[in-house]
């Protein structure tokens, strides 16, 4: 029986020590091409491979093979206005893959703020107080972070957050924009770096006015700036605000003079590596989206895209790496939930995801598998 074991361990041991002599840089470029799932499964054959699969630059180096896929890899569907969790779905099939669930409050609902390199961004919405905890998630490894709790909590209001990532500093920030309505200086901004685990308070604050709306729950963020659209009542105005994650200022961007005053508000996005704009109007009984995209720091409309009867773009259900874009079609007299579609600009066609959507939460973002921890 001795002996038995003895052999055993001994092929055990032989089949490790040739697994440890295979040359790292080969099985560095082997690892890179392969998903989360697996790599997860690869790092229980021996420390060796731990090891290189833990390692920061390999971790890096798969995070950029995955971009330059130029596909988002899941969808994250919240699953109704009194449920704290999100659905994860395939982009590709529209397969429900499996469900997360967040601690929260009784009858809080909570959206997704930013997402960036697979780490998504969740707060309570903006209905909810401030002392509503901010939660950085990675779903492709099951890891959330609870981060502090700001600094400011009393006497201001809630306006936005916005999630990105600085690449100078190797670093994910989280920006906090709240507004005291009776103070000379209504808006604060506080920045947490992900790195330092820690809030600090700067001056910068976005320059719109003290009755600016902040209209849409998600920012975007793109080439190392945040973006957020700001709606001023009085002026009857739409700009962006964009915030640099470098150097820390924000600025106003206005809109094309023909969006000046329309009455449905438009959604900044990523489109065809440019930012971009899509509103959304009706024109003899049909709707429309038409795209804007900014060249050479001019607003050029890319192209007009007739929607499908019954259909509209539905912030924020966001535009793909490969320019396809989801939309909501809803059902006639609502008798059921509404099921999104994706929609090909350039086909001119519109799929049917079989996914349902609630009434009362449509959110909706994407991501791509990473393996960034959050520590």
């Amino acid at each position: 029986m001795f002996n038995i074991e003895y052999q055993t361990k001994r092929r055990r041991d032989a089949q490790v020590s040739k697994i440890d002599d295979f040359p790292q840089e080969i099985l560095f470029e082997i690892f890179t091409r392969l998903s989360v799932k697996s790599l997860l499964r690869s790092r229980c054959v021996c420390k060796s491979w731990k090891s290189l699969i833990s390692n920061p630059d390999f971790m890096n180096a798969h995070l950029k093979r995955n971009v330059l896929k130029n596909a988002c890899d899941y969808l994250v569907i919240h699953t109704g206005y009194d449920v704290s969790g999100f659905s994860v779905y395939d982009a590709e099939e529209f397969t429900k893959r499996f469900d997360l669930e967040l601690p929260r409050p009784k009858h809080v609902s909570y959206a997704v703020y930013g997402s960036c390199n697979g780490v998504l961004c969740i707060s309570a919405t903006w209905r909810v107080n401030l002392a509503s905890p901010i939660y950085l998630l990675n779903p492709s490894i099951r890891v959330f972070k609870k981060i502090p709790d700001c600094h400011i909590l009393q006497t201001a209001h809630f306006v936005t957050l916005g999630f990105g990532f600085h690449e100078r500093g190797d670093d994910y920030k989280v920006v906090r924009v709240v507004r005291f309505p009776r103070k000379k200086d209504f808006f604060a901004v506080e920045v947490y770096s992900l790195r330092l685990d820690t809030w600090r308070r700067i001056t910068a604050t976005p320059p719109v006015s003290q009755q600016a709306r902040f209209p849409q729950p998600k920012c975007l963020f793109f080439n190392g700036f945040l973006y957020w659209i700001t709606v001023e009542p009085s002026q009857h105005c739409t700009s962006i605000v964009s915030f640099d994650l470098d150097s820390e200022v924000f600025q106003k961007i206005m809109l094309p003079d023909i969006l000046f005053g329309v009455a449905s508000v438009p959604t900044v996005q990523v489109f065809e590596e440019s930012l971009s704009l899509f509103h959304q109007r009706k024109d003899d009984n049909v709707w429309y989206c038409d795209i804007w995209v900014v060249e050479a720091d001019t607003w050029t409309m890319n192209r007009t895209i007739r929607l499908p009867r019954c259909e509209s773009v539905a912030w924020p259900l966001g535009i793909r790496t490969d320019n396809k874009f989801h939309l909501v079609r809803h059902v006639r007299n609502m008798q059921r939930d509404p099921i999104m579609v994706l929609c090909d600009p350039v086909l001119r066609r519109a799929k049917d995801t079989g996914i349902s959507l609630s009434y009362h939460s449509q959110f909706v973002d994407a991501y791509r598998e990473s393996l960034i921890l959050l520590n």
